[in-house]
């Protein structure tokens, strides 16, 4: 006879809940990465952009150059990096899921 036990009724939903959390926090947080890294890409444009007006002005702007291409290498290394991190997040996820089934 399988008796009533409310221990493991509570200890499901405790678990239940805090998947749930977990899945929030990720979605969250992946969101928020994601958000950043259109917002690096869109100024990443605007410095190519920026770039160009360098490069069909008169002569003399060397250091203004110098200055967006150093901001254009900053830009793709920063998005770069929050790709890694989100791909990194996303196959250590995949890992501990596969390790709880």
């Amino acid at each position: 006879m399988s008796g009533y036990h409310p221990d493991g009724i509570l200890d499901n939903l405790i678990f239940g809940l805090k998947v749930w959390l977990d899945e929030i926090r990720w979605m969250g947080k992946t969101s928020l990465r994601r958000f950043e890294i259109g917002r690096l890409e869109k100024q990443l444009e605007e410095e190519y952009v920026h770039l160009g007006r360098i490069a069909e002005a008169p002569r003399g702007r060397k250091e203004e150059k110098e200055r967006t291409l150093g901001q254009i290498k900053f830009l793709k290394e920063e998005i770069n990096t929050l790709q890694e991190e989100l791909e990194q997040g996303d196959k250590e996820r995949k890992a501990a899921r596969k390790g709880a089934e």
